[in-house]
């Protein structure tokens, strides 16, 4: 049985993450970058101060243990996070009081927000990691975006909104681009102005993408309410057979109705029934990696194996029959 290992902390104006590792673990610091200790894992965690006011903290390692990383929610909500994460592992359900914003999940995701949240991240041993975190002020943030007069809502988001939090799936290219930032060394040419073009690329697929989001405003996000929205979406990941009934949803959370909507979308930028869909789709797809195309429709749900057909080609656009014959030749 593996341990859990714990590493907390929390943002402030001359934080290093590299550097308060080392010290936790005593492992010495050079050029910002902390090899994990042998008793932990083989890897590295750089840091990369950019001279564009951008922050970077790289994880590249493979864990003996399970590590927990616990940020405390009392960082400024003018530093912003983003996080690049590409660990495919199954949503836990946590159902203690003060349940973590960023739980893990199944898919590649990108989590951005204010400093100002209590976050924690479960990294399971055994696995190659690697995900990144920007860090950046709203005021550079803007800066870099120029954002125009039809992006009011992200703009007044950005500038005024004191805490908020956006989850957002990663495209190809995001992953793309992120495994191109795990690929950079202290022997690769020119690479602090690499790191600094495929942090700003990164930002740039990020908000290519949020920006197709209908136009709304946006509204202060508190801990406890961040905290039972994602309590909803663990519920809907761990219930892909059934049907979310909202009115039910909204009992479990404590919440209205109303205020369940407005603050799922505005995190997941879907309504939670097409959250639910999209997120049944993905599981269905990996179940035809060892199932008939009929058992991964009923395993998520479905009785009628046109319905599932039709619904998981406008999903994936491509008939799930077809997609498992082209998991076969890979």
């Amino acid at each position: 049985m593996f341990m859990s290992v714990t590493f907390e902390f929390e943002l402030g104006k001359d934080f290093h993450f590299s550097s308060a590792f080392g010290d936790r673990f005593n492992m010495p610091v050079s050029d910002e970058r902390v090899y994990l200790p042998e008793t932990l894992g083989v890897g590295f965690i750089q840091e990369v101060r950019l001279p564009n006011g951008l922050a970077l903290c790289l994880h590249n390692y493979i864990l003996k243990e399970n590590l927990i990383l616990k940020r405390h929610g009392t960082g400024s909500s003018e530093m912003l996070t983003i996080k690049f994460d590409c660990r495919r592992l199954p949503v836990k359900l946590n159902a203690e009081p003060n349940e973590p914003l960023f739980n893990e999940s199944k898919g590649c995701e990108v989590e951005f927000g204010t400093g100002n949240f209590f976050t924690e991240l479960s990294i399971p041993p055994g696995q190659a990691i690697v995900f990144l975190v920007i860090g950046i002020s709203r005021s550079i943030l803007l800066d870099l975006l120029r954002l125009g007069p039809d992006c009011s809502s992200m703009e007044q988001m950005l500038k005024d909104n004191k805490s908020f939090v956006i989850h957002e799936g990663m495209t190809l290219d995001m992953e793309r681009t992120l495994i191109q930032v795990g690929q950079i060394n202290q022997s690769t040419p020119l690479a602090s102005l690499l790191y600094q073009t495929k942090a700003q690329e990164l930002i740039h697929q990020l908000f290519t993408k949020l920006l197709t989001r209908p136009e709304a405003i946006s509204v202060a996000l508190h801990q406890e309410d961040a905290d039972k929205i994602y309590e909803i979406r663990a519920w809907i990941v761990h219930n892909l057979s059934v049907t979310p009934v909202l009115s039910d949803l909204a009992t479990k959370a404590g919440m209205s109705l109303t205020k369940m909507k407005l603050l799922f979308h505005q995190i997941f930028g879907k309504s939670i029934y097409n959250y639910y869909q999209s997120e049944r789709m993905d599981e269905a797809a990996q179940l035809l990696n060892h199932l008939t195309v009929s058992e991964a429709g009923y395993k998520v749900g479905f009785t009628n194996l046109s319905h599932f057909t039709r619904l998981f080609e406008k999903h994936n656009h491509i008939k799930p029959k077809r997609y498992k014959d082209t998991l076969k030749t890979n």
